[in-house]
């Protein structure tokens, strides 16, 4: 890094990757470039690394006072240590952090050190560093952006996963690398499955992104069944829009999310929403727009989420989910041969997570920066 006297910002994190934290990144460079604030990008690799295009009109290959880093403490203190110059130089440090515990480990508490303030998604995270530190810490969602659809490329995926017209068809999207413990598949299989008995016209999609060679072996508790469908192609975000498009409602029985970025996009997109009532999502899930499921605490065993000590989570409601989906199954027979009913509270609720709508709300926090 050279010169550090420009008004600007500097995005550190996983830029060109289809992961969460890379879409963070990207999303708040969307609102920087919505607001015309100059800033630069420096993408850090990983496994997936170059599989999303990155082009923004405000950015430039210039350096800036303030550094925003987009990752977890602990891969910010292990970038500390491998590239201390990132650390050294800018005027200004902010870590654009994630932790999806109500515990933040004490072993870390000098990670949330390395920079001045932290911003996070919602109140849950941003309790769980109150709790360990006095630093000023925002909870700042960012962005939830919706491409249009490709209306000359547009993918039926009904068709291509021979599913019928008029069935009734969940949805649930999960990384392989983002913990399978926490986001909780095997819950919604055994849902759905409980769910299913009887019926020929209900089916499930399960997106899988980051598929490896070995993850069949990880995924041995998924059982054969043509009513359950796989999809696991990168997605461009206008096909993304497609398999939307193809749904009429989300499943997420998650143990624990910091956000929960599918969620609003299915809200997005007018779907029905069955979701676990814990953690972030509970910053904008509410009765009106999401079937909400109830839950039992569990304790986070070693191993089930990277950097755990001591922590629990939710152990969401089987039962409960089987009974809301036969609700809106039932909803769905009612209007069938009738264009069918939208999730309108859940459509209001994603307007707030608008590029346009966040920029102007956090266009004075940003601004500040740059004084």
């Amino acid at each position: 890094m050279n010169s550090i006297t420009k008004s600007g910002f500097n995005l550190i994190g996983y830029a060109t990757s289809p992961i969460g934290l890379g879409e963070d990144l990207r999303s708040f460079a969307a609102m920087l470039d919505y607001l015309n604030i100059p800033f630069s990008i420096i993408d850090l690799p990983t496994d997936s690394s170059k599989k999303v295009a990155v082009k923004f009109k405000s950015m430039t290959m210039d350096t800036y006072e303030n550094s925003m880093f987009f990752m977890s403490a602990m891969e910010c203190q292990n970038l500390a240590k491998a590239h201390p110059a990132l650390f050294s130089e800018p005027k200004k440090k902010l870590g654009y952090f994630l932790w999806e515990l109500p515990d933040f480990p004490d072993e870390y508490v000098q990670a949330l050190k390395l920079v001045d303030h932290i911003w996070c998604p919602t109140k849950f995270v941003q309790e769980a560093f109150f709790a360990k530190s006095k630093q000023l810490i925002l909870s700042i969602p960012l962005p939830v952006i919706q491409a249009n659809a490709d209306k000359a490329n547009t993918i039926d995926f009904r068709e291509t996963l021979d599913i019928p017209k008029e069935a009734f068809v969940s949805l649930f999207m999960f990384d392989m690398r983002s913990t399978l413990n926490r986001k909780n598949p095997q819950a919604t299989v055994e849902a759905f499955t409980q769910f299913a008995k009887g019926k020929k016209d209900v089916y499930l999609i399960l997106k899988i992104n980051r598929w490896q060679r070995d993850v069949h072996e990880s995924l041995q508790w998924l059982p054969k069944s043509k009513y359950i469908k796989i999809v696991k192609e990168t997605l461009s975000p206008a096909q993304l829009t497609d398999l939307y498009a193809a749904s009429n409602c989300y499943i997420s029985l998650h143990r624990s999310e910091g956000f929960g970025r599918t969620l609003v996009e299915a809200l997005q997109h007018g779907l029905w929403l069955i979701s676990s009532n814990y953690s972030g999502p509970a910053d904008y899930l509410t009765d009106q727009n999401a079937h909400l499921v109830s839950w039992e605490e569990k304790t986070v065993h070693k191993g089930e989420y990277p950097h755990n000590t001591h922590s629990t989570w939710a152990e969401p409601s089987v039962t409960e989910t089987v009974a809301q989906l036969e609700k809106l199954y039932a909803q769905h027979q009612q209007n069938l041969g009738k264009k069918p009913k939208r999730n309108q509270a859940g459509i209001e609720t994603g307007k707030q997570f608008t590029l346009q709508a966040l920029a102007e709300k956090y266009r004075p926090i940003l601004m500040s920066y740059l004084r």
